[in-house]
């Protein structure tokens, strides 16, 4: 099953890179354009006058995964369209405003529907192929498919309160509804955006769905409850954004691919028990970060990290981890992750590029892990130490010097010492002792002043306690700030 998994993410990372990059080249097929992405094609366009058109599972050698984004938007001349087994995925606004467009006839190897692939369509535009009910019901909404339960059963002839919804073969493409819904036997995806806005309290899932796509449940405040399929296989990306009420979430104990922006702002997002810190679990895996964290700490005992969960931060990983998805992270350019060697995070750092540092191999006074024991390493010791910041666990364990558990002004001068290979400066003004009176030692002194934090360090205090009253304040700053513009001398 996990390799079934790792088939349908690519299939979808590959039309993600299509959608959200510049292509490497285009090609001309007949009628079709395309382009390749990663050794495949997606057709981008069709310039032919065809009223019935036939997508190709082959293009020139290449095998098709599927039709881009828009690429048969606007045409009004086509009245039927056949894609053939093995095409893989139809992009988002793909077949839009094709208002000839009557009859689409898909294989059961397409595993990914974009948001109004058919909009105003001739197919959309046929009452025929909704199925509705207006009326009311004081039970909140009459299931389809036998309450969840997978049967034979003439599912068109039982209908759901307030209920309007379109299906194109096996996929369910757009629905509107109030209530309890059960998706038809059958159903293999949800189209992205099929739910988003409706009113609907409690959806439960064909066993055979295995695609949830980007949007498909977004901003539907009302709903309650979701029963996911065994044999779910994909969320996408803002699958349940802003679904307020989703308190409780079950996901099937399998391998499965999503996005931490899927559940984003829902009732189980906002509930703090289901955070550790500045990290957010199900059981034992991390689906989300505190956007305002520095450092996100993912607590031992977790072994999986999905896409999008990292954001942009650093991370420490602990070696309970087996499973990062290829984009844990929304940017990893700037990024550490911080884990031991010979873990599996080691790997994922190395795989894609992204620094990485060894707790074990951390070098005492090293506190920006640079492999350098520098001012810089001072300057960020001292922080710690005088104004009292919150080190993150690896800054603990390059700066505490003397191992006493505890990084405090001995820890200063002890790296004062290293740096400098001489003892601790003693020159007035010289605030951070890297041997310079400057506008560090200044932006130093302002700190220490606007937290009032207390110089315990009494070497540090004789260079920063400039006008002798036996404090280091903000007067000691407006000294340090004249001298520095040579109108006085300290």
């Amino acid at each position: 099953m996990k390799k079934n998994v790792k088939k349908l993410i690519s299939i979808i990372l590959t039309l993600a890179v299509f959608v959200c990059t510049t292509p490497v080249f285009a090609l001309t097929s007949g009628d079709f354009t395309y382009e390749i992405v990663n050794g495949e094609a997606i057709i981008t366009s069709y310039t032919g006058t065809a009223t019935q058109v036939t997508v190709p599972a082959e293009i020139d050698g290449y095998t098709v995964y599927g039709v881009g984004d828009s690429a048969f938007r606007n045409n009004t001349e086509i009245t039927t369209v056949t894609v053939t087994s093995g095409v893989k995925a139809i992009g988002a606004a793909a077949f839009e405003n094709c208002e000839s467009l009557a009859t689409i006839t898909l294989p059961s190897t397409i595993m990914h529907f974009g948001e109004k692939a058919i909009y105003n369509t001739a197919y959309y535009n046929d009452d025929s192929n909704w199925k509705k009910n207006v009326s009311d019901s004081s039970s909140g909404g009459t299931s389809i498919g036998g309450s969840g339960n997978d049967s034979e059963m003439d599912w068109e002839d039982i209908i759901a309160s307030n209920l309007e919804y379109l299906y194109l073969g096996k996929i369910l493409v757009e629905a509107s509804f109030s209530g309890a819904y059960s998706i038809k036997y059958g159903t293999t995806v949800i189209a992205d955006g099929a739910f988003a806005g409706s009113s609907a309290v409690s959806v439960t899932l064909a066993n055979q769905t295995a695609t949830i796509g980007e949007n498909a449940f977004k901003d539907c405040t009302k709903l309650t409850s979701v029963k996911l399929s065994s044999n779910l296989e994909y969320i996408g990306k803002s699958a349940f954004e802003n679904c307020t009420s989703l308190v409780d979430i079950t996901l099937p104990e399998k391998d499965i691919q999503m996005y931490a922006s899927a559940f984003y702002n829902t009732g189980y997002y906002n509930n703090t028990d289901n955070w550790n810190g500045d990290v957010l679990y199900y059981n034992t895996i991390a689906i989300g970060v505190n956007e305002d964290c520095s450092l996100a700490v993912i607590q031992d005992g977790t072994t999986k990290i999905i896409a999008e969960a990292l954001l942009d931060k650093d991370v420490l990983i602990p070696a309970s981890v087996t499973d990062i998805s290829p984009e844990a992270f929304t940017s990893s350019e700037n990024v550490t992750i911080y884990g031991y060697g010979g873990s599996y995070a080691q790997e994922h750092a190395t795989a894609y590029n992204i620094k990485f540092v060894d707790l074990n191999a951390v070098v005492k006074g090293d506190l920006d892990f640079d492999g350098d024991i520098d001012k810089t390493d001072y300057h960020i010791l001292t922080e710690i130490a005088i104004l009292k910041r919150q080190e993150t666990y690896p800054e603990f364990l390059a700066g505490d010097m003397d191992d006493d558990g505890a990084i405090d002004g001995i820890d200063v001068i002890i790296l004062d010492l290293t740096v400098n290979g001489t003892p601790p400066s003693r020159i007035k003004g010289d605030a951070d002792g890297d041997g310079d009176v400057d506008w560090l030692d200044y932006d130093l002194l302002v700190a220490i002043s606007q937290t009032r934090a207390r110089v315990t360090d009494n070497i540090m205090f004789l260079r920063c306690d400039l006008n002798k009253d036996g404090t280091v304040d903000s007067y000691d700053a407006i000294i340090l700030d004249l001298a520095l513009n040579n109108i006085i001398a300290l």
